[in-house]
């Protein structure tokens, strides 16, 4: 079994008597112990007469077992030690796994091992979670993706399985007189639930004798019948469903070009992974790309290859094309260049170091490895398990053997107008179709021969060619000697009026990778409406005009990503370290020179304003927390405000803001990774180099939240007539202090299964349905939140309040045994050791922008929560959520479909309302 240098796991591998592969991890890194569980069984395995049965079934092995017959028992058992849990199914595979502190990982796993053993599937919850699966599939039907698929699934062989409706609704599971779903559901377990379908992973600090011992005890007793078959016979695709255009109406406001190419499984060709090769190339957004060529002629805005749906006889190439209108309008024109780029590839002369260079990443990723948590890769390696050999299972993803250029001659053989579908989602469509599940409008129609020759037979384009070598490619990275072993937290480096510089070298994790952090405040950003919204417009104006020109730094393994935040700018770079400071000395450069041109002003002030007005069609429940967040946060406008404020601004006004965006600024940077502190003193010199002493301490921008404090109720209606209703009840806390946030933190951990249990399992109000944390601007929230297809918001906010003011009856009924786990289970999540460089570092800058600079709060926050009895949590119900004793200061907002007396207020008079009689804190 071939690992990874940077590895310190042990494993093996080993199949129990009844066929069932096992894989066993030893993990003496985490305090947790994850298992995951994967069947090689999906809805292409549902009955024609009973579509959505596989996932039907996975939502019902939570709901009791005969060992542990209680349908809420597992969810409330794993909640209460810190853990989390959690299941999908997919086309062939259906994946089940959850964490848990080690220490009650054995009992964990004793009920997880009951639902592939012995079931309950009672009649009571298949009726109850019918409903739920009907939920789940309504809370879907405005996701623009789930309408795509449903289409794709109109427009294929019919005869194969990936035609079917996968999801199930309160339709295809219902009754009949001779098909009952009990006894079918407890069929379709019985048919293909069986130990030699299935892959096991158990991970965790125990030893790997202990592991198997676990593996055996607990899933020996899984079915050992034969599986049956999974043979797919018919094609995805017969001859008349390709060489067709189909139109597909989004939801979104969304132009999109797909150029699909049928391709057989490519699974066998893992070693070599051709297809990487293609992938590179037409995927290339550098100078003489696809990409770049369509952007100079104002077609596209941005291009992916490759991805696309694949099974066990199939494979989609697509090459996805996000358009204008200009392109929109020019398709053919968007076509021909893309033949015109694939003429180019001649297998038998390409230049070897294209698949070198992916190569090389490859094994850098491999070789260091990063860390993930026990539950991620523990379900990683259960799907690698059903795809790979033992040997393979760790390093099949990263393997590249060799270029074999008859393979890519193969796989270019498929990528011809005679083998392709063309999908164009667009607004602006005459559709005479109507998917039958998601109701899409569509139409489907032939390509024509003219086009099919004309694409056939493309000339050159001298715009066109393939890229150069990568001179951002490191084959052979340097882990850096340590400089201070002892030193484990960041410190000031350098520090004056404007400019402070933090360091870290990583000693822990010794990859060749780093993270920098800049910060950039400005206080005139956040001076008006119209100043965030231009900020949000440079940044996606300048991460355009820079794409091309550092692109090869991307593929390279170095990413780089601007994004506004609440009082300025952040640019952040990560992945490879050794080149990062001279990119960076590029990119604050490009910064300072920015030059804006009218037609791409133009082109993406309408994108950014089509992406705001796009919000309105995100589901209820998703509408109600941004205004929630823009309600809360000043600086954080709505979407609606914010293209308000852009609608009028000219590129007049427009450069005059960008031209002193670095002016009057303060700015914080955090070097962490495989660097040395001269490496963090010399990024120092290229900022002053860049800023020239624009900064100063002045110019820090202090983020305001807005301060409900004795308002009492705050309603805000939203009325969204082609949506689920919805609520959100969120109280936000009035103090900051550790103590409270650990309250906060607690309570959601307490009430959230209880609250899951009764408004989804037992009240089937809805699929989406929970209590979080919720923190605003360092201020603890908690939020209560259901969306529902069929109950009215002010029913649902009822519930909501009633449940609250009976919750101390949850903390009640805790034994103070109980409360522990409780308390040392959360505890045990917040201890949880950084699994990688990436989330330490990302912990690091979290501290350092809430001025946490000791690096403390966590341990202090920790040190609070044991502190917090049932008295405590019982008080801060009654003080802080509970309407029993007082009316607590909360938000509730609602999703109504019509307009109704109690909430026909209008939303924007309602917000500008509450603002002003609302002060702000910070």
């Amino acid at each position: 079994m071939k690992k990874s240098p940077n590895d310190h796991k042990q494993y093996k591998a080993l199949t129990l008597a009844n066929g069932l592969r096992v894989f066993l991890v030893h993990n003496n890194e985490s305090s947790k112990s994850a298992a995951a569980l994967a069947v090689n069984v999906g809805h292409f395995n549902d009955p024609i007469e009973r579509q959505g049965l596989a996932h039907f079934l996975e939502h019902m092995l939570f709901l009791g077992t005969e060992k542990y017959p209680d349908g809420s028992e597992y969810q409330q058992f794993i909640s209460q030690y810190g853990g989390s849990n959690n299941a999908w199914t997919a086309t062939e595979h259906t994946c089940f796994f959850f964490d848990i502190h080690h220490s009650h990982f054995d009992e964990a796993i004793d009920r997880f091992s009951q639902f592939f053993i012995s079931p309950l599937l009672s009649q009571e919850f298949v009726n109850k979670e019918r409903k739920n699966i009907d939920a789940e599939f309504k809370l879907k039907l405005k996701d623009d993706i789930r309408r795509l698929y449903d289409v794709h699934k109109e427009t294929v062989n019919p005869q194969h399985p990936f035609a079917k409706f996968s999801v199930g609704n309160s339709e295809t599971l219902a009754d009949h007189e001779n098909s009952q779903l009990h006894a079918e559901v407890r069929t379709f377990f019985e048919d293909y639930y069986l130990a030699k379908a299935m892959t096991l992973v158990l991970e965790g600090p125990q030893k790997i004798e202990e592991l198997s011992q676990i593996a055996k005890e607990k899933f020996s007793a899984v079915n050992a019948a034969q599986r049956k078959a999974n043979t797919i016979e018919q094609p995805l695709y017969l001859p008349e469903h390709l060489q067709k255009l189909i139109k597909v109406q989004p939801v979104k406001d969304d132009k999109q070009l797909i150029i699909s190419f049928a391709l057989p499984n490519i699974n066998e060709f893992y070693r070599n992974k051709p297809e990487a090769t293609l992938v590179y190339l037409l995927g290339h957004e550098g100078k003489g790309s696809i990409l770049s060529l369509l952007k100079q002629q104002n077609l596209a805005l941005a291009l992916t290859a490759g991805s696309g749906i694949h099974g066990a006889n199939f494979k989609d190439f697509n090459i996805s094309i996000k358009l204008t209108d200009t392109g929109e309008a020019n398709i053919n024109q968007i076509i021909t260049i893309v033949f015109q780029y694939i003429a180019l590839i001649e297998p038998a002369q390409l230049a070897e170091f294209y698949y070198q260079e992916k190569k090389s990443l490859a094994e850098i990723s491999f070789q260091y490895h990063e860390k993930s948590k026990p539950i991620d890769s523990a379900c990683q390696l259960a799907i690698s398990m059903q795809h790979y050999t033992n040997d393979d299972v760790l390093y099949g993803d990263y393997a590249m053997d060799g270029l074999d250029r008859n393979l890519l001659s193969y796989l270019l053989s498929f990528l011809k107008p005679q083998n392709m579908r063309l999908i164009a989602i667009g607004k602006n469509k005459d559709f005479d179709h109507v998917s039958q599940w998601y109701r899409v409008p569509y139409s489907i129609s032939p390509i024509t021969n003219s086009l099919i020759q004309k694409w056939s037979s493309c000339k050159n384009n001298d715009a066109l060619f393939l890229p150069p070598k990568n001179n951002y490619i490191v084959v052979q990275p340097e882990i850096l000697t340590n400089e201070e072993p002892k030193r484990l937290l960041p410190e000031i480096i350098s520090q004056e009026s404007g400019l402070t510089i933090w360091f870290q070298q990583d000693t822990l994790f010794k990859v060749p990778k780093g993270y920098i952090y800049i910060n950039i405040d400005n206080p005139s950003v956040i001076e008006s409406v119209e100043n965030i919204a231009m900020t949000r417009l440079f940044v996606d104006l300048f991460s355009d005009d820079i794409v091309e020109e550092f692109y090869d730094a991307e593929l390279a393994g170095i990413n780089y990503h601007l994004y506004s935040n609440q009082g300025g700018l952040t640019l952040q770079l990560s992945g490879l370290s050794e080149k990062q400071p001279e990119l960076l000395k590029h990119l604050l450069k490009r910064l300072q020179e920015f030059q804006c041109i009218e037609d791409k002003f133009d082109l993406f002030k309408q994108q950014l304003l089509t992406h705001w007005e796009n919000a309105n069609n995100n589901k209820s429940i998703s509408q109600l927390f941004a205004i929630l967040s823009s309600l809360m946060q000043p600086s954080n406008p709505s979407s609606q405000l914010l293209a308000d404020a852009l609608a009028p601004i000219s590129i007049q006004t427009f450069k005059a803001f960008y031209q002193n965006l670095f002016s009057q600024i303060s700015i914080d940077v955090f070097m962490h990774g495989n660097w040395h502190k001269q490496h963090a003193l010399n990024l120092k010199s290229i900022i002053e180099q860049t800023f020239q002493q624009k900064y100063s301490d002045k110019n820090k921008v202090a983020v305001p939240v807005l301060n409900i404090e004795k308002q009492g109720q705050l309603q805000l209606p939203l009325t969204l007539p082609e949506h689920d209703h919805a609520c959100v009840i969120y109280f936000p806390m009035l103090s900051k202090t550790l103590a409270m946030t650990a309250k906060t933190m607690l309570a959601s951990q307490v009430l959230s299964p209880d609250f899951f249990q009764e408004m989804r399992t037992e009240k089937q109000f809805g699929y989406l349905v929970g209590v979080s944390f919720v923190p605003i601007n360092k201020y603890p929230g908690l939020a209560f939140y259901i969306q529902s297809p069929n109950i009215p918001a002010s029913e649902l906010e009822s519930a909501m309040k009633t449940f609250i003011n009976t919750s101390v009856k949850i903390i009640e009924k805790t034994s103070e045994e109980d409360w522990q786990h409780l308390l040392k289970g959360l505890a045990s999540q917040l201890q949880e050791k950084d699994s990688s460089l990436r989330i330490k570092s990302q912990r690091f800058w979290a501290s350092i922008c809430n001025n946490d600079h000791n690096f403390s709060q966590k341990s202090v926050l920790i040190k609070e929560l044991l502190k917090i009895s049932r008295n405590d949590l019982k008080n801060y119900i009654l003080e802080n959520i509970s309407s029993i004793n007082q009316t607590p200061d909360f938000i509730s907002l609602l999703s109504c479909k019509t307009e109704k007396n109690s909430v026909s207020d209008d939303l924007t008079t309602k917000l500008i309302e509450i603002n002003n009689i609302c002060s702000t804190k910070y």
